[in-house]
């Protein structure tokens, strides 16, 4: 398979357990994160935007809690997946917002020109073989002043760090497992029962395709006519407990760590959020942080 196609395998076998997996919600919890991410990008009033259009979409979790949260009004969302396009919209019905679009490339969006007021993305650039094709399209599709914000992209050394964390996470389970017994430690793996969808599942270890330096997507942005554009960086301790505590998950199994350990890892994750903000941010460099945002807005001519 080409790595397009196995972007499509993979997310379309994800997307019914997807907001499970990853602790998705509808909530307060995540709209205020959602508001939270986007206003961080873009600080300035300049919202809420009548139209706006979601590359990567997923389930939602980006645009829905955006629109529940008044920043967006209309929303049109794409991906890749037809079954992630699908969940989206499923979502969308759930909470009574209105979603169009449909399954497509990012490198080749099915819009006009000047099309909306802001186009996001949140975890979507790092799975796109041509990054600045993306961000072309990206900027073609708005209109002159209109905003793009990027969200939840990992920065190269925020990665290699995480990387140690999520070992620490799996030789802490095969430890225990080997103290108290696999069968009572390790869950069989998740929603995978048949050939197909082990041959998916396998798939994850390859559909990330990039990490960055927050110059980088800023760099892009620019190539592809955005003006005033930054990045922001977040997430140091709260990434390696968030990456051991998934590592856990993945393992074990959420059902049988119960809803205690999810509540006290969430508050402990939001206290280590909030010093890696008020503390941590000072000292440590930008590109030590796990997840980068960037923003701009679309300059006066369209881009090629």
């Amino acid at each position: 398979m080409d790595i397009k196609t196995k972007q499509v395998v993979y997310h379309d076998w994800e997307a019914d357990h997807y907001d499970e997996k990853w602790s998705i919600s509808f909530d307060d919890r995540c709209i205020s994160y959602v508001a939270d991410r986007f206003r961080t990008a873009a600080p300035e009033p300049d919202g809420p935007y009548d139209a706006a259009l979601e590359v990567g979409c997923g389930t939602g979790f980006f645009v829905l809690n955006l629109a529940q949260a008044g920043i967006v009004r209309r929303a049109t969302v794409t991906d890749v997946s037809p079954e992630m396009v699908r969940a989206c919209k499923t979502n969308g019905q759930r909470l009574g917002i209105e979603v169009d679009g449909g399954p497509a490339d990012a490198e080749a969006l099915p819009f006009d020109d000047a099309s909306f007021d802001l186009v996001v993305g949140h975890a979507v650039v790092h799975h796109l073989p041509d990054v600045a094709a993306a961000f072309r399209e990206f900027r073609r599709v708005l209109r002159p002043g209109g905003r793009l914000v990027i969200a939840g992209e990992p920065t190269l050394t925020g990665d290699r760090i995480a990387a140690q964390f999520k070992r620490v996470g799996r030789v802490g389970v095969k430890l225990a497992a080997v103290v108290a017994g696999a069968e009572r430690v390790l869950a069989d793996p998740a929603h995978v029962s048949t050939v197909e969808d082990a041959r998916a599942a396998a798939l994850e270890w390859e559909v990330d395709l990039h990490c960055f330096r927050p110059d980088e997507l800023e760099a892009h942005a620019r190539a592809a006519g955005f003006e005033d554009v930054r990045s922001e960086t977040e997430e140091l301790t709260a990434n390696w407990l968030g990456w051991v505590a998934r590592t856990v998950e993945g393992m074990v199994g959420a059902q049988r760590l119960g809803p205690r350990y999810a509540w006290t890892v969430y508050r402990a994750w939001q206290h280590l959020f909030a010093f890696d903000q008020r503390v941590a941010a000072r000292v440590v460099p930008k590109a030590a942080f796990y997840n980068c945002l960037v923003t701009g807005i679309a300059g006066g001519e369209r881009a090629g």
